[in-house]
């Protein structure tokens, strides 16, 4: 093989797992750190910035010691890009120090992949004439580059998880390097570094899970008994004790020490308020709790929505989920439809006499959706007249701003809106909407089912409580201005 096909090899390869660090670190930040928009748009800022500074380094660079300072470069980065998610999940308890490495890894990762283009067009300037030499150099980069960002979305990520996918990105950094150490014969000590790198990395490919699940215990501080990741989220079962904790992409949904708090009032109140027990929704819930309480009532149909197959699958068939939801999975009247619901609200032709929207908070556009103006007139468009529907709106106390721009879009969209407050003590004070179409009599409210931690006094706390919030300047949540994202991380920043 020739030093210039060699050469060109080595730049598909790493252009492919150039994407592969950049998404991955990018990935890392989100789970870590929150807040998907500003931590993709960060992170692939930094790298763009120090792959320009990279570049610009590269001049610097005697033209005899280019080969090694490429070798060396894929050396360091096959390495630096696995074990970043050890060394992140290290520091992920400490807010400030952790966005400090992740930035810095990223800085650091993006100046050695920087490097590469222009080190590998003076390698090959001898062996092509120049517009020869950049465009075949640029294009077999642009080449690797679109496969990797495919395979990441749809296998990487979420058949390998992060962490292999990190493994993996160093591996082709590291094919790259022998390539290159191959056709061009170097001195020895940079074989055996080769060699020597090579020999680190697959130590730490084989023993990855162990490293990997001893930092995540240390992030989530119990016992991990159920790690999974998906194409949409990664979740996690943990046990501390007689109590387990479901958290998806490292945010708690719920604990069993108090989650009858949050279920029971989130069905039951609005519940008792129905007329009629024909048709109900369940938008989300894919732990199968709201599911469980729902299941009290004589409905005819119940039908759940939940982006997420393998959620689903895991609260089915998990025997400690099995045992939390009470096997509500298997319940005759289910129909269980795995796709966003906020298209499937849009687009189904059914009329429901009870909606639950059991969503995860509106960190992302994406998530936000399901709380804009919008999606609340389509869903009013599916609803009975005398139907109702409840969301939760998130923590009232230190996200106030949110619960309240949420209560005023749900009221814009033309609902009667009742505000309820429920403390969890895992959660703080946790707010929900209820909305209607017609007007609901708080005065003669009874509670029509059996429950563990609610009673008639409570509810009507949790509705005096909720009235008292005023946040008079928040705006309405739309799709064109999803100010909800703004409000869920103003506190934090």
């Amino acid at each position: 093989m020739s030093v210039s096909t060699a050469l060109k090899l080595c730049i598909f390869f790493t252009g492919f797992a150039g994407i592969v660090a950049e998404y991955s670190l990018a990935t890392l930040a989100t789970y870590l750190l929150g807040n998907a928009v500003l931590q993709w748009s960060v992170v692939i800022s930094i790298f763009l910035l120090s792959m320009g500074l990279g570049s610009h380094a590269s001049r610097y660079i005697p033209d005899d010691k280019t080969p090694l300072a490429f070798v060396l470069a894929e050396l360091f980065l096959s390495l630096l890009v696995p074990f970043s998610v050890p060394i992140a999940y290290h520091f992920a308890n400490n807010f400030l120090h952790l966005q400090t490495v992740i930035y810095g890894l990223s800085f650091v990762i993006g100046s050695l992949i920087g490097l590469e283009i222009p080190l590998a067009v003076r390698i090959n300037n001898m062996y092509e004439e120049l517009k020869v030499n950049i465009s075949s150099v640029l294009e077999k980069d642009y080449l690797g580059s679109v496969p990797a960002g495919l395979l990441y979305a749809y296998l990487f990520l979420p058949k390998l998880g992060l962490p292999l996918t990190a493994i993996l990105a160093g591996f082709f950094n590291l094919i790259s390097a022998f390539l290159l150490v191959k056709v061009l014969k170097p001195k020895k000590f940079l074989k055996f570094l080769a060699i020597f790198t090579f020999f680190l990395l697959a130590t730490y490919a084989v023993g990855h899970k162990r490293i990997t699940l001893y930092e995540e215990q240390k992030f989530y501080g119990e016992e991990i008994i159920h790690f999974e990741q998906t194409p949409y989220q990664k979740i996690v079962l943990t046990r501390f004790g007689k109590h387990y904790s479901l958290y998806l992409d490292g945010h708690l949904q719920f604990s069993t020490l108090d989650e009858k708090r949050y279920h029971e009032t989130l069905v039951h109140v609005p519940a008792s308020f129905l007329k009629r027990y024909e048709k109900a929704l369940i938008l989300g819930g894919g732990d199968g709790l709201a599911l469980r309480e729902l299941r009290k009532y004589p409905f005819g149909e119940i039908h759940l929505v939940d982006l997420d197959p393998k959620m689903i699958e895991f609260s089915k068939k998990n025997l400690v989920m099995r045992k939390i939801n009470e096997n509500s999975f298997y319940d005759t009247r289910l129909k269980v439809f795995s796709e966003d619901a906020f298209n499937f609200v849009k687009k189904t032709k059914e009329k429901y006499d009870f909606v639950i929207v059991d969503l995860i908070d509106p960190r992302t556009p994406s998530s936000a959706r399901v709380y804009s103006l919008e999606f609340y007139m389509s869903l009013k468009n599916k609803l009975k007249e005398d139907g109702i529907f409840i969301t939760q709106a998130g923590d009232t106390f230190y996200k106030r701003e949110v619960f309240c721009s949420i209560l005023k879009t749900i009221k814009k969209a033309g609902f009667y809106a009742y505000p309820l407050v429920v403390y969890i003590p895992t959660f703080g004070e946790w707010g929900m909407v209820i909305g209607s179409k017609e007007p609901l009599n708080f005065e003669n409210f009874e509670l029509k089912e059996k429950t563990e931690f609610l009673n008639r006094e409570r509810a009507l706390a949790f509705y005096t409580l909720g009235k008292s919030l005023e946040c008079p300047n928040v705006e309405v949540n739309t799709l064109l201005k999803p100010v909800l994202i703004y409000y869920y991380y103003k506190i934090q920043n």
